[in-house]
């Protein structure tokens, strides 16, 4: 499975008004098919910024962004749905479930966009549901879920469209520190058995050390990189 990121000379520039707020000076990321990496910074380092700009979200001011060998930079608004559809998977730090839809029918909805019938939605959506670990707890709504309970809906929503790649904005951020390492450890999990690509941001050092590199920004740039024995 390709799941491979690149960004050359990355650069994002907000415009406040007529004010010009530089926030990324040219980024240049690497991450390998099968690599699980964490990106770590304070907050107003770029560290989210860069993720939306990797997610096909936002358009960079400046440089390349290519994924699974494809120049994504200079896609169209449909070209980029399309290829998210097919590529990534999103698992937010809110989570955004759908409050009046059960845990299965918000792992559904993903199918739907894609196209695939009711029979062949609810298999897969079941399956990913059971292989986070949330077997009896398909028919639940999220105000019936707990924090991390939630949060693995959103993983499996995540992977149900079998991306290459999944990105993760500070997916632990909401939850105490023994569940936030209960995800960590299952996304980890997910991609060595599963061989998908994360690139995970996330403000907790202990958590992003689970990864194979931790990757530090810092003022828009790279600072520092740590891989981890």
């Amino acid at each position: 499975m390709i799941g491979s990121i690149e960004t050359c000379d990355l650069k994002h520039t907000f415009k406040l008004g007529k004010i010009d707020v530089p926030v990324l000076h040219g980024i240049n990321l690497q991450v390998k098919s099968g690599e699980f990496v964490a990106l770590c910074g304070a907050s107003g380092s770029g560290k989210s910024t860069l993720l939306n700009l990797i997610a096909g979200l936002t358009k960079p001011t400046g440089g390349k962004i290519i994924i699974n060998d494809t120049d994504i930079t200079n896609l169209s608004e449909n070209q980029l749905c399309l290829f998210r559809q097919k590529n990534l998977g999103f698992i937010f730090q809110s989570y955004n479930l759908i409050p009046s839809l059960t845990a299965l029918e918000n792992v559904e909805l993903t199918l739907i966009f894609a196209g695939l019938p009711p029979r062949e939605r609810k298999e897969k959506a079941q399956f990913f549901l059971e292989l986070v670990g949330l077997a009896d707890r398909m028919n639940h709504k999220p105000n019936e879920l707990s924090g991390g309970q939630q949060q693995r809906v959103s993983v499996a929503r995540a992977l149900v469209n079998n991306p290459s790649v999944v990105l993760a904005d500070e997916p632990t951020g909401n939850l105490d520190s023994h569940t936030g390492r209960e995800i960590m450890n299952l996304m980890r999990k997910i991609n060595i058995e599963g061989k998908r690509t994360f690139l995970v941001v996330t403000h907790d050092l202990s958590l992003a050390r689970l990864a194979d590199r931790v990757i530090f920004l810092r003022d828009g740039l790279v600072v520092e990189e740590e891989v981890v024995a």
